[in-house]
């Protein structure tokens, strides 16, 4: 009876459900299996956007201990026509200064990649590159390049943008950034010169999460409003200090972020074997009315604990 209201009544949910039926029927347990037939509901599983249990819990990558150990690349487009035939802005972001690198280009092709790294890697190493699993990144030249130099590549999970979520939170900022010069005045530049100029104004702004500028983290630079002659020289020990005062706080937030997260979600590990729902593609390509999530499907390897096939 109660699998039969839960269907007939649209697929209400708990608290719907007692208030239909509790009133007029009773039995042992009741209410506890009303629970248990509007949770295990293969139908509201697979289509409903709220109510269902979150899995997964907040991780770190790192944290980066100095410049260069840990950097992540992204893609920005929709550029196209702004005075500049190129359509995209590729963005390389150190994770231990917050300093950012950029190539604008008419591609996502793996040349365009490999020109961004070459950015840092003529002066200096760096260890690992977290990235979303663009084809031009994903690509046999660009793993080759990567290997040649010694760098190891790390892929989030397929629409999972949050999981870079330092490079998606910049990218909002130098769009706006760029918006707002773009339409300061009616100022007719082409887009490209525009974000050149504010990737600069930011490696000299201070941060919000560290309380430094990523320009001077990374090179000590005195990015001061003060006239040159005015300006104070740069201290060496405190340059260090400073940089460890940047750590923990970066420490400091992603924790307080992760209290946030964590909060309404469930840890569970899943094993070989296990039967799961996955999400159905992309929201931005899926109709109104498509499932949210697909399956069952039987997970048949696991890479690492949040990781599996």
């Amino acid at each position: 009876m109660i699998k039969e209201m839960h269907s007939e009544w649209c697929h209400i949910g708990v608290r719907q459900m007692v208030y239909k039926i509790c009133p007029y029927y009773t039995a042992k347990n009741l209410t506890d299996n009303i629970r248990k037939i509007c949770k295990n509901c293969e139908i509201c599983i697979r289509n409903k956007s709220r109510g269902q249990d979150r899995y997964g819990l907040m991780s770190h990558l790192g944290p980066a201990t100095k410049p260069f150990q840990i950097m992540s690349i992204d893609t920005i487009g929709g550029f196209g026509g702004q005075r500049s035939t190129k359509k995209y802005l590729h963005l390389l972001v150190d994770h231990f200064t917050r300093y950012a690198y950029i190539l604008t280009s008419k591609t996502q092709n793996a040349t365009d990649f490999i020109k961004l790294v070459k950015m840092v890697l003529e002066t200096d190493k760096i260890d690992m590159i977290l990235t979303d699993q663009y084809p031009g990144i994903n690509s046999k030249e660009f793993k080759e390049f990567l290997e040649g130099n010694d760098v190891k590549l790390v892929f989030t999970a397929v629409n999972t943008p949050f999981s870079n979520g330092l490079n998606e939170r910049l990218n909002q900022t130098l769009v706006n950034k760029m918006r707002c010069k773009l339409n300061e005045k009616g100022e007719k530049k082409a887009w490209t010169s525009i974000a050149r100029e504010c990737i600069n104004k930011y490696n000299e702004t201070e941060h919000s999460v560290t309380g430094f500028a990523p320009a001077y983290l990374l090179e000590g630079k005195n990015t001061s409003t003060l006239p040159q002659e005015l300006r104070r020289e740069i201290n060496r020990e405190s340059w260090i200090r400073d940089r460890k005062t940047a750590l923990e706080r970066t420490i400091t937030s992603h924790t307080y972020n992760k209290n946030l997260f964590d909060k309404n979600r469930k840890h569970h590990e899943f094993n070989i074997g296990d039967l799961v729902n996955i999400e159905n593609g992309n929201k931005l390509n899926r109709k109104k009315l498509d499932n949210l999530r697909i399956g069952p499907f039987h997970i048949k390897k696991k890479f690492r604990t949040h990781y599996t096939r």
